[in-house]
């Protein structure tokens, strides 16, 4: 039975009631995030109130195709006890910024095995609601799907999403991590479960502590199937928005995206996901004590890995804005001093910017990119240096003149040749002097991480 519209039951708590406002707020937090330009299949995000999730859950909406013309959303039954899974035939959802009409193929999920329609699990429930302005905010015409998932049989639920599943729509899972534990445990509980996820381990995921672990474990086996690529793009607790870190709530997210077939080789990675979600936490405590304190972070157990001694960088960032870099290239200490101590100078001793103040803390992103060994790169050739520097990190050296790029930064150039003109610059250097490569010393290398 139609139900008309379902009523915006968080606007002007959770989130804006006034459009306007509602709209400045959403469309900052997308200005702070890159555009990664990936054919997004699905993404998980969190669903909290604005202040305190909107900024991580803006970092998967701006990664949508504007040409998806259908999203299915994943809810979870927070104040109902759910067994299999429930859509409501609403008319619309109704926000703030408008309505936004259901899809017709509702009426066709509703009579799947183990579907029901049980207005009392979405009575209250803010899962799905929550996740519509920001939909409204990245896409033109679209329509929805929204499902309320609890306890079901996630292989066959993963099945019935892939039957819906078209060329133009995408999956959207409305979920939160950990809740309500201590700031460095829910650290480690929430690395487990991203591990998880990034590692396509739907029987680890429904063990663990997160939201909708059934939806979760089925958007596994669904991109598992397809041969989707995943990457984690945030993640942060409450503690890290405001300061009570006795009880927190953890948010990621986190895209799943098809790639071409050449694409789809790439080098095994030397640390877990978990390791990579530690490192960078070492360094955004590390900056945070310093900026706030002036004293050195200190933990006593972590990853035996970290021991070993590897150059790496910190880079801290506002949104797209540098905010500071600072590293080595050649290993000076192990990886764990060397995150402490590249983390304090970033936001500290970088010459190009002003010292991090306390009140910034909150708007700043982390970035950690552990090292291997240069090595020296003689070309024998335009072409050769050319195909020999692609994508790699780069230190160039003439005289006493020297400057390095990591690799990420080829993200801002189309071709090699800008690369090294801007390289030459930093250097100060002339910004063709790479032309003369047999006068230059090259040493390439790689991220490990």
């Amino acid at each position: 039975m139609k139900e008309g519209t379902r009523k915006a039951a968080f606007a002007g708590s959770w989130y804006p009631d006034n459009p306007a406002e509602l709209s400045k707020q959403i469309k900052s937090f997308l200005d702070k995030v890159e555009y990664l330009n990936l054919n997004v299949k699905a993404i998980v995000v969190p669903h909290a109130g604005y202040m305190f999730s909107g900024q991580t859950a803006a970092y998967a909406f701006k990664q949508i195709n504007k040409s998806t013309r259908k999203v299915i959303i994943l809810g979870t039954a927070h104040r109902y006890s759910l067994n299999g899974s429930c859509v409501i035939d609403y008319d619309y959802y109704d926000s703030p910024l408008g309505k936004v009409r259901l899809s017709k193929d509702v009426k066709e999920f509703l009579s799947e095995r183990n579907v029901f329609s049980i207005p009392e699990a979405d009575t209250e429930e803010h899962s799905i609601e929550i996740e519509i302005p920001f939909l409204q905010t990245v896409l033109g015409d679209f329509e929805i799907l929204p499902v309320i998932v609890g306890k079901t049989e996630h292989k066959q639920f993963s099945e019935l999403l892939e039957k819906y599943l078209t060329n133009d729509s995408v999956i959207v899972a409305s979920v939160d991590l950990s809740h309500f534990n201590k700031y460095n445990d829910a650290v480690k509980i929430d690395a487990h479960s991203i591990e998880c996820i990034l590692n396509f381990n739907s029987g680890g995921i429904r063990k663990a502590q997160i939201d909708s672990p059934y939806a979760i474990a089925a958007l596994l086996d669904l991109a598992k199937r397809k041969d989707w690529e995943v990457k984690l793009l945030d993640y942060k607790n409450s503690g890290d928005i405001v300061s009570d870190r006795s009880s927190v709530v953890g948010y990621s997210a986190i895209v799943f995206y098809e790639v071409e077939k050449a694409e789809e080789i790439k080098e095994a990675e030397y640390f877990t996901a978990a390791e990579q979600v530690s490192m960078v936490n070492i360094a955004k405590n590390s900056a945070e004590m310093f900026v706030k304190t002036g004293k050195r972070y200190s933990e006593t157990e972590y990853h035996s890995k970290f021991k070993e001694s590897l150059a790496c960088f910190v880079t801290v960032k506002t949104g797209d804005e540098l905010r500071g870099c600072i590293g080595t290239i050649e290993p000076v200490d192990s990886l764990y001093n060397s995150l402490i101590d590249n983390a304090i100078s970033a936001v500290s001793r970088d010459p190009r910017f002003s010292p991090v103040g306390e009140k910034e803390l909150s708007k700043l992103n982390y970035e950690v990119s552990v090292l291997s060994p240069p090595e020296l790169f003689d070309p024998q050739s335009l072409d050769e240096l050319f195909e020999g520097i692609k994508g790699k990190g780069l230190i160039i050296k003439k005289d006493y003149r020297s400057a390095v790029y990591l690799p990420q930064v080829w993200e801002h150039f189309s071709d090699e040749k800008g690369f090294l003109r801007s390289l030459c610059q930093k250097a100060g250097m002339f910004v063709d002097e790479w032309k003369n490569y047999k006068d230059m010393k090259y040493y390439v290398f790689s991220l490990i991480n």
